[in-house]
C-alpha cells in the first residue's frame, strides 16, 4: 500500500528573496538569475538539491516529458536500455555546474544532507521532497515557501508532471487469517481520510487519497498555508505519459549510486555531464543486464 508519497519541490527562502528583490523562480533561467540575486545580496549560496539522481535526472525527465529508459521506463518488460545520456541532461547538468563559480550553485550530499543549508539560510533555493515541510517548519529560521520545479525553456515549453517517490507498506505471507483481519483494520484506519489528512499536513507527504486531500482542503490547511498543495498539483498536473508515469528498472537503488558518483564527478569539475551521463548509462546497463540474468 502507497503510504509516505512525495514529489521534490523547489523550496525557496521568502525573507532573503524579498530582501534581495528576486522573484520566485519558474524556469531555469530565472533560478540563475535569482541565485544571483541572492549572492550578491550576502547570501553563501543561490541554489542546491538532495537526492540528485531523482530530482535532476529522474523527474527532469519526467517533468520535460523525456524518457529515461527504453521500453516506457521499464514498464514494458526486459532487456531496457538507459537513454537519460541525452543532450538536454546534459546541457542542464553543464549548466549548473558553471553556477558553481561565484557560488550559485553548492552541491551538499546525496539525499537530505543538504537540507541544513537552506534551513540556517546559507542558501535561498533547495530543491527536495514536499516531505521536508515538517522539518523546514519546525528548522527554518526564516519565512520559507515551495513552488514547482523549474523549467527548462530550451526543452519543453510547459512542464508535463512530477513522478511520486517515497515507500509502500508491504503484508507478508504465512500468517493466520486472524492476524491478516488485524492487519487489514490497520491498513484501513491507516488510509482514512482523518489519518492520511493529519499525516499529510504534519509531514508534507502527499495524502494516498482523494477524501484526504479535500479533507485537508475542507479543513482550510491550503489556504492558510499557501504552497502546501504543490505536491499534490505537480503529481495531477497532466495525464502521464509513458515518459512521466513512472520508472521500472531492476537494480535501481545501485543504478542510483552510480548516477550519484557520475554527478559528483561533474560538480568537482572532473568531467563535463555528457561523459559522466555516458558512463552512468553504461554502468547503469551493466546493472541491468545483471538483474535480467538474475531473474531468469
Amino acid at each position: 500500500m502507497p503510504f509516505n508519497s512525495s514529489t521534490p519541490v523547489m523550496w525557496y527562502n521568502k525573507t532573503a528573496l524579498d530582501a534581495a528583490g528576486a522573484s520566485v523562480s519558474k524556469t531555469w533561467d530565472d533560478v540563475k538569475v535569482t541565485a544571483q540575486k541572492l549572492v550578491d545580496n550576502g547570501m553563501d549560496c543561490g541554489v542546491s538539491f538532495g537526492w540528485q539522481s531523482w530530482v535532476m535526472v529522474e523527474n527532469f525527465s519526467a517533468w520535460h516529458n523525456m524518457e529515461m529508459g527504453t521500453k516506457e521506463n521499464g514498464f514494458a518488460g526486459f532487456y531496457t536500455e538507459f537513454s537519460f545520456n541525452n543532450e538536454a541532461v546534459a546541457a542542464r547538468l553543464d549548466g549548473i555546474a558553471a553556477m558553481t563559480e561565484g557560488n550559485l550553485f553548492k552541491y551538499g550530499g546525496r539525499r537530505g544532507d543538504s537540507l541544513p543549508m537552506f534551513t540556517s539560510g546559507e542558501c535561498g533555493m533547495w530543491m527536495n521532497s514536499s516531505a521536508y515541510y515538517g522539518s523546514i517548519k519546525t528548522q527554518s529560521e526564516v519565512e520559507f515557501g515551495q513552488t514547482m520545479l523549474p523549467l527548462d525553456t530550451t526543452v519543453a515549453d510547459a512542464p508535463q508532471n512530477s513522478i511520486i517517490g517515497g515507500a509502500t507498506l508491504w503484508v507478508l505471507g504465512g500468517h493466520d487469517d486472524a492476524e491478516y483481519k488485524g492487519t487489514a483494520q490497520f491498513l484501513t484506519y491507516l488510509s482514512s481520510p482523518e489519518v492520511q489528512a493529519w499525516w499529510h499536513q504534519e509531514t508534507g507527504y502527499v495524502p494516498i487519497t482523494t477524501a484526504a486531500y479535500e479533507l485537508s482542503k475542507a479543513q482550510g490547511f491550503y489556504e492558510s498555508n499557501p504552497g502546501t498543495d504543490t505536491a499534490i498539483q505537480q503529481l495531477s498536473l497532466n495525464k502521464p505519459t509513458p515518459n512521466s508515469r513512472g520508472l521500472r528498472f531492476g537494480n535501481f537503488v545501485q543504478v542510483r549510486d552510480v548516477i550519484n558518483e557520475e554527478l559528483e564527478a561533474v560538480w568537482a569539475g572532473d568531467k563535463n555531464a555528457t561523459d559522466a551521463l555516458n558512463a552512468a548509462a553504461e554502468r547503469g546497463n551493466t546493472l541491468l543486464r545483471k538483474f535480467e540474468r538474475a531473474a531468469k
